[in-house]
């Protein structure tokens, strides 16, 4: 079953009206494509030509032909495509279309549709054409043929797949028919097989493949009458034999396609991606050479706000403080405020895209826009109380001194009042009316010198007495204010809020550094965060963590001890382990000391500004607020300053007089244009259509066009008036007024329109536009025409009625409109006659065009192409030159080093900190950059303090001293975790474990192989000991347990009790010298023999042998007092053992343990130290970095390109190889290599030491390594790449044919070639059209001459002919195609016509056209009705002749 894809709602909507209209289409299915549709942009080019033109002031006469340079244009269209859906209606699967036929009426037939041999039918009705013995539509089923007729068997007939037989009974054979029986035969079976071998004798002779094809599915091949199949190209042979299947070339890799191979039934075809066009061999792919259109380009891809582009089409995004609505596209406002987004404390107002933060009354926003803190009203003249100001969160009071009471203005303070004593509470120096509310204070104690007045301390306190379960300062407010989850106290005579919030209603968040409930708790948060004024959760800045913001340093510091400056620049976080700078929104950089490029802000500057460019001054690298030029406003700066205002911010007025506007930008008033002009220089025509002055009067003439300053009509043809609205008269168009009436009387006997003669029977052979004389067939020509039939147009130059007039206008062609005479200007100018270049700003055809050149460009008034100023490039000069250029053209190669930035114009370094010098080559620090830094092992050097930060397993002042043994890390401050004295790599803490242990920290089994622990093996993960024969334990240290012995303990001693086994082999008993349970000890000191039974006899220096017990001297000594150590060599009992320490070892002379030089280690210092690693015993490290460590010293070999005590440093400009001690040969500011000093030349430089100037034809750029794309033998500039073309072609890559009328290198030159003649676009040679000749075929054809180079002779019998076609040119009197007189007719006008004299001869069969009253063959028969007297036709002709313009 076919399963359609699927669609949109829209395609499926489209789809559903597609089988509205043509329900009568079967098996017709919609599919939707995605694919690549071409549309053609036109684009204008410029170009310089030279033009004739008539000068003043020649010497010796008034006038003179020269030359002047003038610039012309054409237009030509680049092809771009983009990515479209289409839906395309094909036939369904397994359906094909035949002819027109409305619908997929019949079925495909492939390879494998048939079955049984059968073959694809390409006429009838049936998909398939089955062999003999099978049936069905795909031939799948077999013909039973006994099912008719028993097959025309005479007795048993017999079916089988694809045919039949015949049986007989048994004692019958079968006849020669096949069918009859008679006579003795066999059974069915050995009949069959005779049959078929009589068969084959008899028809050997006879083609096998005649009959079903041989039972092949393709090719039969009839071999000595059998058949064989073969397949067609493209298939191979089944396995049985006859069918064909198709082979896959995509898969077997045959096809060899560039991009895509598509398998088809026996061939394939190859396919390219998007962008690109398959060759001429069918297999290559070559890119497209236009453009792919952005998906966004177009009303920004339908996107409100950003669009991306992808290959599925415009992906939308909404800017910060929108989201994406449903349709994918719009952005609609995202209410912070609502949605509890905003971060503010107080109040939020909502905004279009962003939100606010305000505060109440008594407060002012904080520094970081969102919370808001207490202004403190008392500081500024005391509050404007009289006596005292007290402060309070958000609000403040004023009291008095005791004696005064506080006035109705609740500031002023009013002499002393009276109260009963009960309603009096006193303060030493204050008073109030009743118990204050909130009231606090505290008496502070008195010293012996004072008075008892005492002191007053007033934290928050209330003044006024509120009745009737009010409260506040005018009380106004009940428990009904308050806010923010506050409820009324027990007396309802406050509010008490909920965590985070206090003041009188509850409505102010708690001071800073506070929360909690009654904003009681204190905030614990460090290093800069903020906690939250309900649960005192801290938010920490960047680079800081914890609960408590306490995993991290205060602003400007870092490390363990938070004791390290940050060198980021303004002021900016850095992380709190590595010091690495972490930017603030509009910051970038390795310090943040670059502020985010124009046009982008935000964090780490990943926002690009949305402001229009072309308006906008500036984008905020903040917060992205645009700063708009003057004469704009609005968000985007998308808005021009409405009428009436100017300037920044479109908030100055404009002052100019009623009804005149003043410039948007700089307040000037616009005058108005003249008559004829309109725009914002008044430096365009008026459109047609409008006239007058700034063109805002519309011509009333029915659609003709009118004066552009007068407004006056300029009507065609055929129409006459004020508005054009008249027709005139068909003889009287230049008639004087006097003259009407007599015309009047004669048009009553005027011709129909096109028509002119006598009784009107002549064809005019005037243009469709222009009047014919009635009488005559003159052609009345409209302005702009001119000629016999005013088919020509006037001459260039000239222009109006019959082309008198001549054109006046400068920087063109010369040319102007035929008609109205307006000027055509050149690309570039304007004005009247042309007489102006484009304004500033401006270019192109009527300067209609605006330029697009930034930064200072300047714009061609022609072209619009921009003159970049240094250190810009691009089209528009949009682009700042790529890192590493500068200068004009961006052809100059920075020389800044170490990271430092190069600017863009000039070139200059801008050093990182910590380096100075003209190239930044100079590592310096502190005070004018005077101090060389001393760091050595790849640290860093503070460019202030020089102090040197260290790379890890370094330390001390100048990082020369490795980690101690047990230290690792950055600053050799962590601990290594290796078990026992395992050394710790000093810069990964990676344990270095010992042989026969393994694990994180070489805590995994110690196999160690000494004597009396033997060990057969270590396991290679875990490090467990498999231990030898009569050994058990962890580590193989310990015998067998008593009554066990041999491989792992297991066997089991059968020793009498009491008696020893020994653990190795479990004889019973103890061999002399040794004891134990298993024997496994040697017998105590002073013990021998067998059970260690006997007491040695030695001295005190001596060792008895626990066999013998002879008297040896201890191991390492030797002579009869043993008082001698053993010599040099020797070690051991006797100083028998030799040692076998090598490398300058010394020897243990007890143990014979080699103690190894500096530089070797091992049990006989055989091995050098590994890598990385040198000194007694290795345990120092290298500081060589990629250089080789002398084991014994340290000392460091560099390789070729690095030099310096640790290798750290690479070999300074012109430098390279062993030591940096070569010197590079690079010339023309190569680079050089500095290991093998191999160049890498600049743009257009190449040899081995960039010395050639030259690149090899078609190579340009860097090392000459790019591939040149000009065609035609176009050659390429060895810098840019840009193409040079030869004569007769010009563009990008020489890829265009110059224009029609130029020629020559880039198509510079004019053709001078003329009346419509082509030349040729190399030499500039004439081809001149049909009926010229001449060099610059400027020469029409002689009289009676046409055709090409006029070789032909015109056969008109004297008359003139049509140059270019031969056609006869009949004077008046004469007509046909040889313009035979009026009296002849015929062939070569060899016939004399027989009409009477009056009449008309037809010239081609001098059939006789009779005029009025006159009848007959030859017009001679007369007719005596009421007729115009021959005498009168005089009158009548002359009465309109005296009408025609002399």
């Amino acid at each position: 079953m076919y399963v359609l894809p699927r669609f949109s709602a829209i395609a499926l909507e489209r789809m559903k009206l597609i089988f509205l209209f043509f329900p009568q289409r079967p098996n017709v299915c919609p599919v939707l494509e995605l694919v690549l549709v071409g549309h053609q942009q036109p684009c204008v080019q410029a170009f310089s030509r030279m033009v004739k033109m008539w000068k003043q002031g020649c010497t010796g006469r008034r006038w003179c032909m020269g030359y002047e340079r003038r610039s012309g244009y054409y237009t030509v269209y680049k092809q771009v495509y983009r990515m479209e859906h289409q839906t395309v209606y094909k036939c369904c699967p397994g359906w094909a279309q035949h002819n027109s036929e409305p619908g997929c009426l019949h079925m495909l037939c492939a390879a494998d549709t048939c079955f049984n041999g059968g073959k694809c039918s390409k006429e009838g009705p049936h998909v398939c054409q089955c062999p003999a013995g099978f049936q069905g539509p795909r031939c799948q089923y077999d013909v039973n043929e006994c099912s008719t007729e028993n097959g025309g068997c005479q007795d048993q007939c017999c079916n089988t797949i694809g045919s039949y037989h015949c049986k007989c009974p048994a004692g019958q054979k079968l006849g020669e028919d096949g069918k009859s029986c008679g006579g003795n035969v066999l059974f069915c079976a050995s009949l069959l097989v005779r049959n078929h071998r009589r068969y084959w004798k008899r028809n050997r002779s006879a083609n096998p493949c005649t009959s079903g094809n041989g039972g092949c599915s393709q090719i039969c091949q009839n071999e000595r009458g059998t058949a064989k199949c073969e397949c067609h190209p493209g298939h191979y042979l089944s396995t049985d034999k006859k069918s064909c299947l198709d082979i896959d070339e995509c898969a077997e890799g045959r096809a060899r396609c560039a991009h895509r191979c598509v398998n088809t039934l026996g061939s394939f075809t190859c396919a390219c991606n998007p962008g690109f066009e398959l060759g001429a061999d069918g297999k290559q792919c070559y890119r497209i050479e236009m453009e792919i259109v952005d998906s966004c380009q177009d009303d920004n891809g339908g996107c409100s706000h950003g669009c991306e582009h992808t290959a599925t089409g415009p992906l939308c995004s909404c800017h910060d403080g929108y989201v994406l609505s449903s349709d994918g596209k719009a952005c609609t406002d995202l209410d912070e405020c609502e949605t509890g987004e905003s971060c503010c404390s107080q109040f939020c107002i909502n905004y279009v895209g962003s939100y606010e933060c305000t505060c109440r009354a008594g407060f002012q926003p904080s520094a970081d826009g969102c919370g808001c803190d207490d202004v403190d009203e008392c500081r500024l003249e005391n509050g404007n109380c009289d006596h005292v100001c007290i402060n309070s969160l958000g609000s403040y009071e004023c009291a008095c001194k005791e004696g005064f009471r506080l006035g109705s203005d609740r500031r002023s303070c009013i002499g002393e009042f009276l109260l009963h004593p009960e309603q009096l509470v006193r303060a030493p120096g204050l008073q109030f009316r009743g118990a204050p509310q909130l009231l606090h204070y505290v008496l502070g104690a008195l010293r012996e010198d004072e008075d008892q007045r005492g002191e007053l301390t007033l934290l928050h306190f209330f003044l006024s007495v509120c009745l009737d379960n009010t409260f506040g300062n005018d009380c106004s407010l009940s428990c009904e204010d308050c806010m923010n989850g506050g409820r009324c106290n027990s007396e309802n005579s406050g509010c008490v809020c909920s965590p985070g919030w206090t003041g009188i209603i509850c409505n102010e968040t708690c001071s800073q550094g506070t929360y909690g409930d009654g904003c009681a708790g204190t905030c614990m948060c460090k290093n800069g965060g903020s906690c939250d004024p309900i649960t005192g959760l801290c938010h920490c800045p960047p680079g800081v963590q914890g609960p408590f913001c306490e995993d991290g340093c205060p602003k400007g510091f870092f490390g363990k001890n938070c004791n390290k400056p940050c060198n980021c620049a303004n002021s900016g976080h850095c992380h709190r382990l590595y010091g690495a700078c972490l930017c603030d929104p509009g910051l970038y950089g390795r310090f943040c000391h670059l502020t985010c490029p124009r046009w982008a802000f935000g964090v780490g500057c990943s926002q690009e500004c949305q402001c229009m460019k072309e308006h906008t001054l500036g984008c905020s690298a903040q917060n992205g607020t645009c700063s708009c030029k003057p004469g704009y406003h609005g968000k985007k700066c998308q808005k021009a300053c409405t009428p009436g205002f100017y300037g920044a911010g479109c908030k100055l007025r404009c002052n100019c007089s009623t009804n005149v506007f003043c410039d948007h930008e700089t307040g000037a008033c616009k005058r108005p244009c003249p008559p004829g002009f309109h725009g914002e220089k008044c430096h365009s025509s008026c459109q047609p259509g409008s006239f007058g002055v700034d063109c805002k009067q519309s011509c009333s003439c029915g659609g003709a066009p009118c004066n552009p300053e007068t407004g006056r009509c300029i009507c065609p043809a055929g129409k006459t008036g004020a508005m054009c609205e008249r027709a005139p008269s068909l003889c009287c168009w230049s008639m004087a007024p006097s003259s009407t009436a007599s015309c009047k009387a004669s048009v009553l006997a005027s011709c129909p329109v096109g028509y002119y003669g006598q009784n009107c029977l002549l064809p005019c052979s005037c243009s469709s536009d222009a009047l014919c004389h009635h009488i005559t067939g003159e052609c009345m020509c409209p302005p702009g025409w001119t000629g016999h039939n005013c088919k020509d147009p006037c001459n260039s130059g000239h222009w109006g009625q019959r082309c008198e007039n001549s054109c006046a206008c400068n920087n063109s062609d010369g040319s102007c409109d035929p008609v109205t005479g307006s000027c055509f200007c050149e690309p570039g100018f304007t004005g009247k006659h042309c007489e102006q270049r484009c304004p500033e700003g401006s270019f192109g055809p009527s300067c209609m065009h605006s330029c697009q050149c930034q930064n200072g460009a300047v714009c061609d008034h022609v072209s619009g192409a921009c003159t970049c100023t240094a250190g810009w490039t691009g089209t528009f000069c949009e682009k700042a030159c790529p890192e590493g250029f500068f200068g004009l053209d961006c052809h100059q190669v920075c020389n800044c080093k170490n990271a430092a930035g190069c600017d863009h114009v000039l070139g200059t370094c801008s050093c990182l900190p910590g380096w100075r010098g003209e190239t930044c080559e100079q590592r310096k620090f502190g005070q004018g950059c005077a101090h060389t830094c001393n760091c050595h092992n790849g640290a860093t050097c503070d460019h202030v303090m020089g102090t040197c930060a260290c790379t890890p397993g370094w330390r001390g002042a100048t990082c020369q001293e490795a980690c101690p043994p047990g230290w690792h890390g950055a600053g050799c401050l962590q601990r290594c975790i290796c078990s026992g004295q395992t050394a710790c790599d000093p810069v990964t803490g990676k344990c270095q474990c010992p042989k026969g242990r393994t694990g994180t920290s070489c805590e995994l089994g110690r196999c160690s192989q000494s004597f009396g622990t033997p060990v057969v093996s270590c396991h290679p993960q875990t490090g467990a000991c498999r231990c030898a024969k009569g050994w058990r334990g962890r580590h193989c240290d310990k015998p067998c347990l008593p009554g066990h012995y041999g491989v792992g303990c297991a066997r089991r001693c059968h020793c009498p009790a009491g008696t020893p086994c020994h653990h190795l082999t479990g004889e019973c008993g103890c061999p002399p010298g040794f004891t134990g349970h298993g024997c496994e000890r040697t017998c105590p000191p002073n013990t021998y023999g067998q059970s260690c039974s006997q007491t040695c006899r030695c001295r005190a220096e001596e060792d008895c042998h626990p066999i013998t017990g002879q008297c040896v001297c201890h191991p390492g000594y030797h002579g009869a007092q043993c008082d001698r150590r053993c010599p040099k060599g020797t070690y051991g009992s006797n100083c028998q053992k030799s040692c076998k320490c090598m490398n300058g070892g010394h020897c243990d002379p007890v143990s014979g343990t080699c103690d190894c030089a500096p530089g070797f280690i091992g049990a006989d210092c055989s091995k050098t130290c590994p890598e990385n690693r040198y000194g007694k015993d290795c345990a120092l490290f290298c500081a060589c970095g990629k250089g080789q460590c002398d084991p014994r010293t340290g000392s460091c070999t560099c390789p070729p390109g690095q030099m310096g005590p640790g290798c750290q440093q690479v070999c300074p400009q012109g430098r390279f190889g062993p030591s940096c001690r070569l010197t590079c040969s690079c010339q023309n500011g190569a680079i050089c290599d500095h290991v093998d000093g191999s160049c890498t030349c600049g743009l257009g430089w190449t040899g081995k030491s960039c010395e050639k100037a030259e690149c090899l034809p078609g190579k340009y750029g860097p090392s000459c390594s790019l591939d040149c794309s000009c065609q035609h033998n176009g050659t390429c500039d060895r810098f840019t790449g840009c193409c040079h073309c030869p004569a007769g072609f010009y563009g990008r890559s020489c890829e265009h044919g110059c224009p029609p009328g130029f020629y020559g290198l880039s198509c510079l030159h004019a053709c001078a070639c003329k009346n419509g003649a082509s030349c040729d676009a190399v030499m500039g040679q004439c081809v001149c059209p049909l009926g010229y000749h001449g060099i610059h075929c400027e020469k029409g054809c002689a009289s009676g001459r046409f055709g090409e180079r006029c070789q032909h002779r015109c056969d008109c019998g004297g008359a003139p002919c049509n140059p270019a076609t031969g056609k006869c040119l009949c004077p008046p009197g004469k007509t046909g195609d040889k313009c035979c007189r009026s009296d002849q007719y015929g062939p070569d006008c060899s016939l004399r016509c027989q009409c009477a004299s009056k009449s008309q001869c037809n010239p081609y069969n001098g059939k006789c056209v009779c005029p009025a009253t006159w009848m007959g063959p030859t017009c001679k028969e007369g007719n005596t009705g009421n007729i115009m007297e021959p005498s009168t036709w005089g009158t009548f002709l002359m009465s309109c002749l005296f009408c025609l313009p002399v």
